[in-house]
């Protein structure tokens, strides 16, 4: 372990995984760690809900990682309480329904020889633009019409990504496709299909590792060891944080209004920041100017509310996850929290879904009533879908969720790269997570940057901003995949 001075104390503003994994890595190497948060729990996005018996993660998360160093530290944590889940994922579509990832074998059963042969011509015509005349690509369409093809592209990912995303794919970056499905291409996906060419590599797809009694575990876990390790004060919660004054290089002063309303304060020496990145500047002392502001502003977020639906049947598909296509759906999409791990239901001859309806504060869906949103669902579920007959819901519930997922618009890296330049200047302040990059991470992403930058506080030599940055598909792994770093067990850690 680096030697640390003994006055360092570090405060985190966010008990989700990123933050509680920095804090994680910190408090067992010893250093004083003070986590704040304004909920009255922790987990963030990573919540799991109970009602009446039933647990609902907060739209379906599973634990996947290349990194095998990172999958054995979540091992260690969770001990006992992991269980291995069989993943079979399908996209809805026109009423038919197609594996997720797409199989070319799948799509020629289910749209017919015609259909694959326009979408081996549409992506003909597509390589021929894109890599032989060297078209730009300037968006999230162009993007997946290069690795696709205008045919696929139509049928898998345009419908989808619009609503998730509230916008054209045209108004959207091409970063976001990048990022989530780097290396992945009409090729991979018939190689994988057709040629069965995997013999070096491991799909991380087909099975994954899933907390027992629900996702919130897993930063349940982490807080529990913080205090632990250092008594009830390192997790505060009920703590909205509303100044960070920046005194000198690192030396801070945390100001928080608890929910009685009194506001407190609370020296630091580094600050961990997982509040969305829009936020951070606005509330920093020294204040930004003008131009920081007006970024800060420009960057959004697509909220969630999740319709938790209890019924009286045994199963209703054999999911874990359906991505719904049709914009006369209202969710976009659905997963069975008993398909995950039996504890999610109390009673095993009843089961739920979880329904994601992707919205944006203060639009027509946001603005409908729990009720109204609940039974359109049901409506949907029942008319459209098949799935249920109404008379078999028990009851429903529905959680909003502000800030879900950061919009990659035309324009969002630059009002990142403004509002980095601001904040560089603060010695001893840290941005990790979801919304403290504004960059779309997997909850194992977020939890990984956490324990990298808990290393790097530490004095290693790691970026914890390399997380989710790799130039290949997320869920294949290589036999020849690098590792990032090592988390090793206790008493094996690098001198």
């Amino acid at each position: 372990m680096v030697d640390m001075n003994t006055n360092e104390h570090v405060v985190i503003l966010g008990a989700g995984p990123a933050g509680l994994a920095t804090g994680h890595e910190l408090s067992d190497s010893g250093v004083k760690v003070s986590v704040l948060d304004r909920n009255d729990f922790v987990g963030g996005l990573c919540n799991t809900n109970e009602y009446k018996g039933y647990k609902f993660d907060l739209g379906g998360h599973r634990w996947f990682s290349k990194n095998e160093d990172l999958n054995n530290w979540f091992r260690r944590l969770m001990g006992d309480e992991v269980v291995w889940v069989n993943r079979i994922s399908r996209i809805y579509y026109d009423g038919g329904y197609y594996l997720y990832p797409i199989s070319i074998l799948n799509v020629i059963k289910n749209a017919g020889i015609l259909t694959i042969m326009h979408a081996g011509i549409t992506y003909l015509w597509s390589a021929l633009q894109y890599s032989i005349f060297d078209k730009s690509i300037n968006n999230m369409r162009d993007a997946y019409v290069a690795q696709f093809g205008g045919k696929l592209y139509d049928m898998f990912f345009r419908r989808y990504s619009e609503k998730v995303w509230g916008l054209p794919c045209e108004k959207l970056s091409s970063d976001w496709v990048s990022q989530r499905s780097a290396g992945l291409s009409i090729w991979t996906v018939i190689q994988e299909s057709l040629m069965k060419t995997k013999s070096d590599n491991e799909s991380l797809i087909e099975e994954f590792m899933y907390p027992r009694d629900g996702y919130v575990r897993i930063p349940q876990r982490m807080a529990e060891d913080i205090v632990t390790k250092g008594g009830p004060d390192s997790v505060v919660l009920g703590s909205t944080v509303t100044g960070i004054k920046y005194i000198g290089p690192n030396d801070f002063e945390i100001v928080y209004r608890k929910q009685d309303g009194e506001e407190y304060s609370i020296k630091a020496t580094t600050v961990v920041s997982t509040i969305p990145l829009g936020l951070l500047p606005r509330i920093m002392e020294p204040a930004c100017d003008q131009k920081v502001i007006d970024a800060a502003k420009g960057l959004s977020f697509r909220a969630l509310i999740t319709v938790n639906v209890i019924l009286k049947k045994k199963r209703v598909s054999i999911d874990t996850w359906l991505y719904v296509q049709d914009e006369d759906i209202l969710f976009g999409r659905l997963h069975e929290p008993k398909n995950w791990s039996p504890a999610m239901i109390p009673d095993q001859s009843t089961t739920s879904l979880v329904l994601e309806c992707f919205c944006t504060k203060d639009d027509h869906i946001w603005n409908m009533t729990d009720e109204e949103v609940g039974q359109q669902c049901i409506e949907d579920l029942e008319k459209k879908l098949k799935f249920i007959d109404s008379s078999e819901v028990i009851d429903f519930s529905c959680v909003r969720t502000l800030q879900a997922y950061p919009v990659y618009d035309l324009e969002y890296a630059g009002k990142i790269a403004l509002i980095n330049d601001f904040l560089g200047q603060f010695e001893g302040l840290h941005i990790v997570g979801r919304g403290g990059t504004h960059r779309y991470n997997n909850a194992d992403h977020s939890i990984e940057m956490g324990l990298l930058l808990g290393r790097k506080i530490l004095g290693y030599d790691v970026d914890h901003m390399d997380v989710n940055t790799e130039p290949e598909y997320q869920e294949i792994k290589r036999s020849n995949d690098s590792k990032r770093d090592a988390y090793k067990l206790e008493g094996e850690r690098e001198k």
